[in-house]
């Protein structure tokens, strides 16, 4: 039996969920760790419009489910339990437990307010916890990887917890890094028609500067990964949205210094999660 921390992942009888599951357990078989796989029946959630079940909800059917899909994977160092409470809070209380948390971004169950940091008690409790990976109901898991980890770069203290994350699963995968600074040149920069050389992009040059100081470190300590960098002149949500149709994963840090510094439950959190077409990693640092 393995004494390593299994990977959790919450599921909640959606489509989502069981998609959320076979990513989580690909990532438990990469790392020779077991999957924990937990429902939480909220026994305060709002009842449905419309005539009532002719059950009631137990669990058996959504366990049932995620065991044949486990089956279905091969994928067998797996536990499976049922939990009553608030499901956001069972989650990250035992993600203490755990080296990474999985759910689906769109579930039944109602895990917006873990995903999309609607409750600051959530949002609090992942500042300390493990990775938290988002898979979108997009995310096809038989289809050719793309062969590349996307990582939102901008020079922060958990931009560096994202990068040791990203480069730490490529070296383990074989898959190129690919760093991208976006720059909103209408918040940080005034209008080119106003200077002397209305060509020059000042921009590019210092997110390439930044990009390029900021992975060295993470370039040579990993020699073997391929790497590459891209600075990109528009909203973070919109560049990163866009680039991840070509990535299998996005990595970025929870809480960042300039164009990420949303990300913990701001617009940018939002439109990244909603709009990704890939799983997305977000990497908390711990003292925040």
């Amino acid at each position: 039996m393995s004494t390593e921390l299994p990977v959790l992942v919450g599921i909640d009888g959606s489509r989502d969920g069981l998609i959320a599951l076979t990513w989580a357990a690909s990532y438990a078989a990469l790392h020779g760790a077991p999957l924990h796989a937990v429902y939480v029946l909220d026994n305060d959630r709002p009842v449905p419009v419309g005539p009532p079940p002719t059950e009631p909800d137990d669990g058996t059917e959504v366990v049932d489910d995620a065991l044949q899909e486990l089956e279905r994977i091969g994928f067998r160092d797996a536990s499976l339990e049922l939990r009553h409470g608030h499901p956001a809070q069972v989650l990250l209380r035992l993600a203490e437990r755990s080296q990474a948390l999985v759910v689906g971004r769109r579930g039944m169950g109602g895990f917006a307010e873990l995903v999309l940091g609607s409750t600051s008690q959530a949002c609090t409790a992942l500042a300390t916890q493990v990775p938290l990976v988002v898979v979108p109901d997009t995310w096809d898991p038989t289809a050719p990887p793309y062969g590349r980890i996307m990582v939102g770069v901008d020079g922060s203290l958990e931009c560096q917890d994202a990068l040791r994350f990203a480069f730490e699963l490529a070296d383990a995968t074989g898959l190129e890094i690919l760093g991208v600074h976006a720059i909103d040149v209408r918040e940080n920069y005034p209008d080119p028609n106003n200077w002397f050389d209305s060509s020059r992009q000042p921009w590019i040059d210092a997110a390439d500067d930044l990009l390029a100081a900021t992975l060295e470190g993470w370039t040579a300590k990993y020699p073997n990964v391929p790497v590459q960098h891209r600075g990109v002149t528009d909203h973070p949500v919109l560049v990163l949205a866009r680039e991840s149709k070509d990535a299998d994963l996005v990595v970025v840090g929870g809480v960042g210094q300039t164009a990420f510094s949303e990300l913990r439950m701001g617009s940018v959190a939002r439109g990244l999660l909603y709009h990704s077409h890939c799983p997305v990693a977000v990497i908390h640092h711990p003292e925040f």
